[in-house]
């Protein structure tokens, strides 16, 4: 169960990118290059530019084990905030 399901409190972000994007807690400049690319990435999905399993394909270059989790997470939230808006 979701933070949301279970508080009843919906946050709905100004971009949809901010149910995505990645940040990092080193000074590494390779995790930097690979926040870069997964944030992209997001930005270039949600826009259409590239194909889910395109982005699925880059988050898992950049070391995100389980892409779909992610995205799964990114599709309730996204359900969530429509069924809130009925």
């Amino acid at each position: 169960m979701s933070i949301a399901e279970r508080t009843g409190i919906i946050w709905t972000p100004e971009d949809d990118i901010d149910l995505l994007a990645v940040g990092i807690d080193s000074d590494s400049d390779a995790d930097f290059q690979s926040m870069l690319a997964i944030n992209q990435a997001a930005r270039d999905w949600l826009t259409g530019k590239i194909s889910l399993a395109d982005y699925c394909d880059i988050l898992q270059f950049n070391d995100i084990p389980d892409p779909f989790e992610l995205v799964g997470e990114f599709l309730d939230h996204t359900e969530l905030i429509i069924k809130a808006a009925h």
